[in-house]
């Protein structure tokens, strides 16, 4: 993590989802590699500083709305997704993990939670997203949609 505030929100991130940093590789976990997984606008400005924003795209995570709890999609930027998955998917890993820079949702994601047990306000998922409406990240928020504006 880069700053104390990045610090912090992972740690408000595993506080609100009970969630605990795993590096499980089993077969499930591995598999959940294959969809990129989302991170905040400080994890996205580490890839980007370390020279990943051609394989970032702008999106919108809409999610909240499929389940209606959003009224809005939530612009954010996240890792591109190709024919085979995510863009850092390789030979069964993520090819960010031994470089630290794993988005949070691959930091917490683990193969043990249950769509039966998902509530919505304790989701991993929603817990990150929410990183991007948060008004405190503002700054970083904005950095990261002229970079890939400008890249455009």
């Amino acid at each position: 993590m880069n700053d104390a505030s990045d610090m912090e929100t992972f740690k408000q991130i595993m506080h609100n989802t009970g969630r605990r940093r795993s590096e499980c590789q089993c077969g499930r976990c591995k598999d959940q590699c294959r969809t990129p997984c989302l991170g905040t606008p400080g994890d996205i400005l580490r890839l980007i500083d370390k020279g990943y924003a051609g394989k970032l795209a702008i999106s919108c995570w809409m999610v909240g709305m499929a389940v209606g709890k959003l009224s809005i999609p939530i612009p954010m930027v996240q890792a591109r997704r190709t024919e085979n998955g995510c863009i850092f998917f390789r030979d069964g890993l993520c090819e960010l993990h031994d470089l630290g820079l794993k988005p949070t949702e691959g930091k917490l994601s683990h193969h043990v939670p249950k769509p039966e047990n998902f509530i919505f306000e304790f989701s991993l998922v929603w817990n990150v997203a929410r990183e991007w409406i948060r008004p405190a990240n503002l700054e970083k928020i904005l950095k990261v949609f002229v970079i890939m504006s400008d890249r455009n």
